[in-house]
């Protein structure tokens, strides 16, 4: 699934670009740029619009702060450096995020969700005049094994707690993950999902059933507890 995001990466070194631009890969994104200084962005952006840049600071001629202070109406930023110091100066910029030099592959994922969800409440230079993408396009992250896999959030029936595991069932597979069930209930959007149980989250509208203190969700029979009956009732059979 591919996200359709505009990015820019601005760096003076070619190593750290080949490090951002392979995770955006990884991620699908739709268009990745690439610049070795500032000067050179400042032009691009003069040029072409960006949803957000991925910018070093500690660059010859002019700096990544120096670029945003000669750009009005920057894209979203998200800082990249190996300096700590700049930290408190980087967010007077309104940046979305600063990352720290080695950048790791969760790290940026984080980094990348605060940018999917900024897109969602603001529109972006890049997207000024077209549709908003549809909901089939949210998704989230799974740690599974070694990997991580993207689950689209409209794909997912429920997910059961497994103790310090969660087992997310999906329209088209089932995936074991080390997470909490509460962690990410938190994550999924509240009106299309509740916990109905200690050990069970649904997605309302996968509901097929109510069937005494049970849902039925694709054959599935998931148990409903008593402090959450009523709860159940009114969101599902009352709405």
């Amino acid at each position: 699934m591919e996200i359709n995001l505009r990015c820019l990466i601005i760096d003076d070194e070619p190593l750290a670009i080949d490090v951002i631009e392979n995770y955006l890969q990884r991620l699908q994104v739709s268009t990745i740029q690439r610049c070795g200084n500032a000067m050179e962005a400042f032009q691009l952006l003069q040029q072409q619009l960006f949803d957000v840049i991925f910018l070093d600071i500690e660059m010859p001629l002019l700096t990544g702060l120096d670029l945003l202070k000669t750009v009005t109406q920057p894209p979203k930023v998200i800082i990249t450096t190996a300096y700590r110091d700049y930290a408190v100066e980087g967010f007077e910029f309104e940046v979305l995020d600063y990352l720290l030099k080695p950048i790791s592959f969760p790290r940026f994922m984080k980094a990348m969700e605060r940018v999917l969800k900024s897109s969602k409440t603001t529109t972006t230079p890049a997207a000024a005049g077209q549709e908003a993408a549809p909901d089939e396009n949210d998704f989230l992250f799974l740690k599974v094994d070694r990997k991580f896999v993207k689950i689209g959030i409209n794909d997912i029936l429920y997910i059961e707690s497994l103790k310090d595991y969660i087992r997310v069932k999906t329209t088209t597979a089932t995936w074991v993950c080390y997470q909490s069930l509460t962690a990410i209930t938190e994550k999924l959007p509240g009106d299309k999902f509740m916990r109905i149980h200690r050990s069970f989250t649904i997605a309302i509208d996968k509901v097929n059933a109510v069937n005494g203190n049970a849902v039925e969700i694709q054959g599935a029979h998931i148990p409903i507890s008593r402090e959450h009956k009523q709860e159940v009732l009114r969101r599902i059979i009352l709405k």
